[in-house]
């Protein structure tokens, strides 16, 4: 039996088997419906109108650029929960008076004395802004919680400006853990951390860059993994090597070596 009989006898047989795959053949093959990604431009458009509509939002809206409005989507999947979430947004940053926090706030330079976290001049490789945090400098024991929190959304927010001013809206956050131990694992405040970078900087992580982590960290990582979502998870880097932080970030833009 020929090659050419060989096929047309094992089409035969599996037409038998898949009765559509004829009318499939006919009709040019199977039309594969195309993802809708929940920040496509109909669903900003869409969000839009629903906050111009909106009585707490109304036309403030039309300042905020479509990326904004896309972290949103990205972040909650749908118009009605990206609609609900930058409400409560907007009440919170108001509330606590995000845009009046200034550098030169007594408790904003207290923690800045500390050298804990520190903004870079330079970006990484992608275009964003660098805060490197050097966790051994932070005492759990030894800290004002409100304190913490209000330089926390002092840095988020002027790194959201910051990145807003470039191509990438996002941040890389570089955790140096280089002679780490249990007095600087404060659970506490990464809650903290976790719920204002969800619920009221969405999108705003790019990278999270763990450098240095000892095996005693490994504990903790186990309690702290649970508590991030899935797409959180995914921007969390472990690392060991300057040749694999080299990847993210030129050393040359470091304070200091790393490793």
């Amino acid at each position: 039996m020929g090659y050419d009989a060989v096929v047309a006898r094992c089409i035969k047989a599996f037409r038998a088997l898949h009765p559509i795959l004829p009318v499939l053949m006919a009709a040019g093959g199977t039309k594969v419906r195309q993802k809708v990604e929940p920040d496509c431009q109909d669903n900003v458009d869409s969000l839009r109108e629903a906050l111009r509509k909106d009585s707490k939002i109304g036309e403030q809206i039309k300042d905020v650029p479509d990326k904004a409005l896309r972290r949103f989507l990205r972040a909650h999947l749908s118009v009605p929960e990206a609609h609900k979430v930058y409400v409560k947004c907007e009440k919170w940053r108001n509330k606590y008076g995000v845009e009046n926090i200034k550098s030169e706030d007594p408790a904003i330079q207290s923690e800045l004395a500390t050298g804990k976290g520190i903004i870079l001049e330079e970006r990484d490789k992608m275009g964003r802004p660098i805060i490197l945090a050097t966790v051994h400098l932070h005492d759990t024991k030894n800290r004002d919680m409100e304190v913490l929190t209000k330089f926390t959304v002092y840095m988020l927010e002027t790194l959201s400006n910051m990145s807003d001013q470039g191509e990438m809206d996002n941040i890389c956050v570089l955790f140096d853990m280089k002679d780490f131990s249990l007095r600087n694992m404060d659970y506490q405040f990464v809650k903290t951390l976790i719920m204002l970078l969800q619920r009221y900087f969405p999108e705003r992580l790019g990278v999270c860059l763990i450098v240095n982590a000892p095996t005693l960290f490994s504990g903790c990582w186990l309690i702290i993994r649970p508590w991030l979502d899935e797409r959180t998870r995914k921007k969390v880097n472990f690392i060991y090597t300057e040749e694999e932080l080299s990847q993210y970030i030129s050393l040359a833009v470091l304070p200091r070596k790393l490793f």
